[in-house]
């Protein structure tokens, strides 16, 4: 039954068939084409892709692409390709400033120590000291206290700074316990302000110290605020000496209570803010 079927169909598929083209009028035949159904079917197909292909070549590689819906004209391109070279420039930029503020991070939230038998100020060195210091041929030599150097007042390597939060200083500035700021309780008001103009370079929450604020100053010169409620600047952002950046809080795992904790850093070395500061 199944043979008898697919006989039947094969039949059908290869019978004969003429195709006819007369002359309009007097019905003189003109040409005669003799074809099955299944050649039929194949010239179909094949005029499909022909078309098709010749359809393809003149949308990629002529203007006509253009007026396909949703094609981008040339300057729309030119305009994509710009905006990935941008990209591209912003990226690279944005990881060398990534890495900048993971070296920040690392000294500040990290606190990252300090060998004390090396460091010294650089504004206490001087010329000639600096060069040897920097000559790769010399081996490293600890400072001793008693050597003679160039004092230098205070108010010439940090200036003048605004107070942060007036207030009295429940834990103050411990280096050998790695304290490396003092904790403020305010007195009276809440806010919290830039000591310096700068640019804030950190505006963030960490598990740790909560929301905390760090400005760069000149002079290589950082801020810490720790502990805030949310801060009122951002990162990128510039802020005047005395503009308020924050409220003081009680975020973060590291606080026994509501209190401000205040660093400042130059050069990558603590500070005793009470040494520059009246709280």
């Amino acid at each position: 039954m199944a043979e008898k079927k697919k006989h039947k169909f094969w039949a059908w598929l290869t019978r004969p068939y003429q195709l006819v083209i007369y002359r309009d009028g007097n019905f003189e035949v003109l040409k005669k084409i003799h074809m099955n159904k299944m050649g039929f079917s194949l010239v179909i197909v094949s005029m499909f892709l022909v078309f098709f292909a010749i359809i393809s070549v003149l949308v990629v590689y002529t203007p006509l692409k253009y007026l396909v819906p949703g094609y981008p004209d040339h300057e729309t391109l030119e305009k994509i390709y710009e905006n990935a070279e941008r990209v591209d420039s912003l990226s690279a930029e944005l990881d060398a400033r990534e890495a900048y503020l993971g070296m920040i991070r690392d000294i500040i939230f990290s606190e990252v120590p300090v060998d004390a038998d090396f460091a010294m100020p650089v504004g206490n060195l001087t010329e000639e000291q600096i060069r040897e210091f920097n000559d790769p041929t010399k081996p490293r030599q600890r400072y001793d206290d008693s050597e003679s150097v160039n004092v230098v007042d205070k108010n010439d390597i940090v200036p003048n700074l605004f107070v942060p939060m007036k207030g009295v200083i429940i834990n103050g500035f411990d280096k050998v316990h790695r304290h490396f700021g003092v904790d403020i309780a305010p007195m009276s008001d809440v806010a919290v302000f830039a000591v310096l103009p700068g640019i804030v370079i950190e505006s963030n929450y960490t598990f740790e110290n909560g929301y905390s604020v760090i400005l760069q100053h000149a002079r290589g010169i950082l801020s810490v605020y720790k502990h805030c409620e949310v801060p009122s600047v951002k990162e990128g952002q510039k802020v005047r000496q005395g503009e308020q950046i924050a409220v003081y809080g009680n975020s973060g795992e590291n606080t026994s209570g509501p209190h401000l904790h205040f660093e400042l850093w130059q050069n990558g070395e603590p500070l005793n803010p009470t040494d520059y500061i009246e709280f």
